[in-house]
């Protein structure tokens, strides 16, 4: 039996799916014959989900029936053989009506099953290659495909049976054929009405169609479409009509009805519909607020998808017995498809959604790779939630051994925002400490949580904080915690889904910041052997190195430099003499000026010490101020006589330093002078050694600090 695999999300570019999608829905309402419906069904599902080859399985009472092909170009269409498409009758067997996919030998094998009526008729069975693995919006895609397929087959197959029931009476009773060709009209309506359902983008727009069509279909005064409202309690119209004076103008919120309450309510929960003469007989029906007692007859269909009930269609008419069976046999069908209409708009919705919070969470992801610290992921981690999710309050905490202390808060007033950034929580206490240890959102009320209720000015009843921790028990590096007033109401699924990818990339982002941080101890180490190495060389070019790095850096700040760019310079001033490890002792401590082939050996220093720090990729910013800092502001430097701006900044203020700071200190041939001079002389040298925006900086500095 193939083993099934684990679905992984991708992003998806939601609207050019959802146009093919539609287009394709389109393509196979247009359908009359089921041979042709069952191709195309095949393609639809070959090339909406980039398969190999699709086959159409018939299940039947004797076996298996293949009843359409497709293959894409270059694949052969018998690849789904009698073994593959048994192994995928046999993946969705007890899988429920959800897609599957398995391997099977080389091949990942998809399966689809078509429900019809309650039951699996069909099953689409596909081949795709190794690395195929349907997405989240994969999914979606085939769930309609396959809704709407089983809506077009039951249609072909009712306008098949109405032909066919026409013909057969008319033989019978060639006079008599009134009721057949209504029949065929009706179907021929459905089948026009099924086709307006392709493109809806809402539940509304789903109802006008109903509302509308259903007039040409059956006679009616009152015609109300029902849709259960986000948490089930509650059935809302989404689109009504009324004729005459009884049923114009009804308001809507009169007509919003409880689950189990009344007639359209007792049906949505039973999922049965009625044929009802005479509404003030029904023992459960209510009265609507403000109208009056008529004789009234009803047709209630429920709409049910196989997620459940959906929604109640419900038409009216004044006086007694005003409809008929096949009426309601009629509504029936049109409440199918309204109910696999209602379904595509929940799927495609939820494709959407996917693809926003894919994209929302890309950009923070993005976003909190650039943070150098973790207050700096805790606030665009702040700003981030402020933005997505519907709430009163947002803190995000961080992990300190047993405690976890604010980093930041949004939404708060300022005395609240102290007494929370004073706040501790301790991780082991209940029911923070559930919280912590799984992926996933806790609700907490008032009661449970003292130390964050007391911090704030007012808490109303019903107040609740949804707490979502970043990483799991041992891994738990802090949690967020978003704060939610009693109107807001509970968390809805997609704000659910959205903290949740949050929380993700928080946990990703702080672990990385920790390890970039280890990463930078280890340069530091290695900046320390380095050094020492130097000492070990040349005692005075390693305490020549320490005193440049602190007025480097002081003077790159003065100049607006910050972040890694600021720390390379800090870097490559502690190192820009590490190349000299390479010069011949009796060169780099020669007590006179070096001859011309020594000058040669001693220029080589830059690009020897560039050389060493290369393989380590972190101080790749500081290797290439290290080889740049001997060029001149004229272009007279070396090793590449690079000149003005095309000399990195860095270099610039390293070459300044440097050079200052050798004037002002002993040398082995000659005495050190006084800064005043130093100063002098690279004003002197300014425009032509040095760059004259970093000598005035550098003045500036030296200045300040006496």
């Amino acid at each position: 039996m193939p083993h099934r695999t684990r679905v992984t999300a991708v992003p998806a570019d939601a609207s050019d799916a959802s146009l093919d999608l539609v287009a394709t829905l389109a393509e196979l309402s247009s359908k009359r014959e089921r041979a042709a419906l069952l191709e195309a069904g095949c393609a639809a599902f070959g090339r909406l989900l980039a398969l190999d080859a699709v086959a159409a399985v018939k299940l039947t009472e004797t076996g298996l029936a293949c009843e359409g092909r497709w293959a894409r170009s270059g694949a052969r269409p018998t690849r789904v053989g009698d073994a593959r498409m048994a192994a995928a009758v046999e993946l969705c067997d007890g899988h429920g009506s959800g897609v599957t996919q398995g391997a099977f030998g080389r091949l990942q094998l998809v399966a689809v099953p078509i429900v019809s009526e309650g039951a699996v008729s069909h099953v689409i069975a596909a081949t795709a290659h190794p690395g195929r693995e349907l997405s989240e919006a994969d999914q979606a895609c085939a769930a309609a495909l396959a809704a709407h397929l089983a809506s077009c087959l039951e249609m072909v197959a009712a306008v098949s049976a109405a032909r066919e029931y026409m013909l057969l009476e008319q033989a019978m009773a060639p006079g008599q054929t009134a009721r057949g060709d209504r029949a065929l009209e009706q179907m021929q309506l459905v089948r026009s009405l099924a086709g307006a359902f392709i493109g809806v983008r809402s539940l509304p727009e789903v109802g006008r169609i109903v509302v509308g069509q259903l007039h040409t279909l059956i006679d009616y005064h009152s015609c109300r479409f029902y849709v259960v409202s986000q948490d089930g309690d509650l059935l809302l119209p989404a689109a009504l009509m009324g004729v005459g004076e009884v049923y114009a103008g009804e308001d809507v919120e009169d007509l919003v009805v409880a689950v189990g309450e009344g007639i359209t309510g007792r049906v949505f929960e039973t999922r049965k519909p009625l044929r009802i003469d005479d509404a003030s007989a029904v023992p459960f029906s209510v009265e609507i607020p403000g109208t009056e007692p008529i004789d009234e007859s009803m047709l209630v269909a429920p709409m049910v998808s196989e997620h459940g009930s959906v929604g109640v269609i419900v038409l009216s008419k004044e006086g007694l017995a005003r409809f008929d069976d096949d009426d309601l046999r009629l509504l029936e069908v049109i409440a199918a498809h309204a109910a696999i209409a209602c379904e595509n708009v929940r799927l495609i919705a939820e494709q959407q959604e996917a693809a926003d919070i894919s994209e929302a969470l890309l950009e923070l992801g993005a976003a909190l790779s650039l943070q150098e610290n973790v207050e700096g992921i805790a606030s665009m981690l702040a700003i981030a939630i402020d933005r997505l999710v519907e709430c009163a309050g947002i803190s995000i905490w961080e992990r300190d051994g047993d405690l976890l202390a604010p980093a930041t808060t949004v939404g708060y007033t300022p005395r609240e925002a102290h007494r929370l950034m004073r706040a501790r929580l301790r991780v082991t206490d209940q029911p923070l400490a559930a919280a912590l240890s799984g992926r996933g959102i806790a609700s907490l009320d008032l009661d449970q949580t003292p130390a964050l209720t007391g911090c704030l000015d007012a808490a109303p009843a019903g107040t609740t904080y949804a707490v979502i921790a970043i990483g799991e028990r041992s891994r738990n590096r802090g949690a967020v915690i978003v704060q939610r007033g009693p109107r807001r109401g509970p968390i809805s699924p997609r704000d659910q889904r959205m903290l949740l990818g949050i929380a993700d990339q928080a946990l990703l982002a702080i672990t990385n910041r920790a390890l970039y941080d280890e990463l930078d101890t280890s340069f530091l180490a290695t900046m320390q052997a380095l050094g020492n190495a130097l000492d070990a060389k040349d005692a005075y070019t390693n305490d020549h190195a320490q005193a440049l790095v602190g007025l480097c850096t002081a003077v790159a700040d003065r100049l607006g430099v910050s972040g890694s760019e600021l720390r390379d310079i800090s870097v490559a001033a502690a190192l820009h003499d590490i190349g000299k490890i390479g010069i011949p002792a009796e060169i780099l401590n020669k007590p006179g000026p070096l001859t011309a082939p020594e000058w040669a050996v001693m220029k080589t220093h830059p690009q020897l010490g560039a050389q060493i720090l290369e393989p380590v990729r972190a101080l790749a910013g500081a290797a290439e101020l290290v080889i740049s800092c001997h060029e001149h502001w004229d272009g007279s430097g070396y090793p590449s006589g690079l000149a003005g701006p095309e000399i990195p900044l860095g270099a610039r203020v390293i070459l300044a330093c440097d050079a200052y700071d050798a004037i002002t200190t002993d040398r082995v041939y000659r005495r050190a002078r006084p800064s005043q001079e130093a100063m002098q002389e690279l004003r002197r040298c300014s425009g032509r050694d040095f760059d004259p925006q970093v000598v005035d900086v550098l003045a500036a500095v030296i200045a300040a600090t006496g």
